[in-house]
């Protein structure tokens, strides 16, 4: 009794103390706050990728386009896309390329997008296909990039491979000038 006694005085001014009330607002909202801000990071960062992928194909299209790189390869035009898409560190590695004639403006490729297997030595088989004077043709591409912050935010809600990345994908069409 003597115990019970003693505890119910602290007890109460325990409760009726209000210092560290910030500390429970601070728990409490920090991990939405955290959450938000490594979403819109995320978010930022995903945009620019596409954008500069976006961007190194329009360039890299312009020489196909216009007849300067009669019978490029795979390699040299993506060569020439991650070039001009400066901020892709992996573009090298990571970007897979089809290019494919388009027999009339209705029939524009949807299937499945291929994209490279960083978990596999063997990259998969796309069509590529410069395309000859008057000729539509349709231009996708895949990079695989790693999110910045996998665990949180928009990075763990991606769609991501087995070796952890998720696909941006740029797809576009152009015709080849006539002669």
């Amino acid at each position: 009794m003597i115990a019970r006694a003693a505890i119910w005085p602290r007890l109460s001014a325990f409760c009726r103390d209000d210092g560290g009330n910030a500390t429970i607002e601070f728990v409490v909202l920090m991990p939405f706050l955290l959450t938000m801000i490594f979403s819109m990071a995320e978010a930022g960062v995903l945009m620019t990728r596409t954008v500069m992928l976006d961007r190194g194909m329009d360039i890299a299209i312009r020489d196909i386009r216009l007849g300067l790189t009669p019978g490029i390869s795979h390699d040299e035009f993506r060569q020439k896309i991650c070039e001009a898409a400066f901020l892709l560190t992996t573009c090298n590695e990571a970007v897979l390329l089809e290019l494919t004639p388009v027999a009339d403006a209705a029939s524009f490729p949807s299937g499945e997008v291929n994209c490279v297997d960083r978990t596999e030595e063997i990259e998969p088989t796309v069509t590529f296909v410069p395309g000859a004077r008057s000729e539509i043709m349709f231009v996708r591409a895949c990079l695989i990039v790693d999110p910045i912050f996998p665990g949180s935010g928009l990075g763990a809600v991606l769609p991501v491979d087995a070796s952890g990345g998720y696909a941006i994908v740029v797809q576009t069409a152009f015709m080849n000038e006539p002669e």
